[in-house]
């Protein structure tokens, strides 16, 4: 009987563990979303106001490594004031014209073929923006690819723009 009890103890405190984790999950990629809306959000303002919002250190997901923001501000900011090729549009447009979808690093790999690079290390708490794709093929597109498909990170309770796709 004894043994009974500890078994479904066991199982009880499993299921909770995995509940918890499902949860945590769906909720860090909820504040991933969150985050990379506000972060694209940025784009359609004047000036370099998401630069506080990098991490010090940027994966360049094409292939070119690691490197620390502080040597490249510029071409960050010149990057992100590019970002929206027709400058009549609003945040509003691109939430009604793109689709948006955030991604483990598992998912992205199982959904689109990418393949990582070696030299990216997955963290529990990354995700990928994926928001360049048109809701309608014959709508304008008014943005620059790149940069709706990026990584974000959670560190120290903090989230950050953490991977360029190139």
């Amino acid at each position: 009987m004894n043994r009974k009890i500890k078994l479904s103890f066991l199982l009880v405190l499993s299921l909770n563990s995995l509940i918890f984790s499902q949860e945590n999950e769906v909720s860090l990629k909820t504040q991933a979303k969150q985050f990379s809306l506000d972060f694209v959000k940025t784009y359609f303002q004047k000036g370099c106001k998401n630069y506080d919002l990098i991490s010090n250190s940027v994966i360049i997901l094409d292939g070119d490594g690691i490197v620390e923001k502080k040597k490249f501000k510029d071409k960050l900011c010149e990057s992100f004031n590019s970002a929206i090729r027709n400058k009549s549009k609003t945040y509003k447009d691109y939430i009604d014209n793109y689709i948006i979808e955030v991604y483990t690093p598992q998912e992205l790999i199982e959904k689109s073929g990418v393949k990582l690079p070696g030299y990216y290390v997955p963290t529990e708490t990354d995700y990928f923006f994926c928001g360049n794709k048109l809701k309608d093929e014959n709508n304008e597109n008014f943005i620059w690819d790149d940069m709706f498909i990026f990584m974000v990170r959670k560190e120290n309770n903090t989230w950050f723009f953490k991977g360029a796709s190139g």
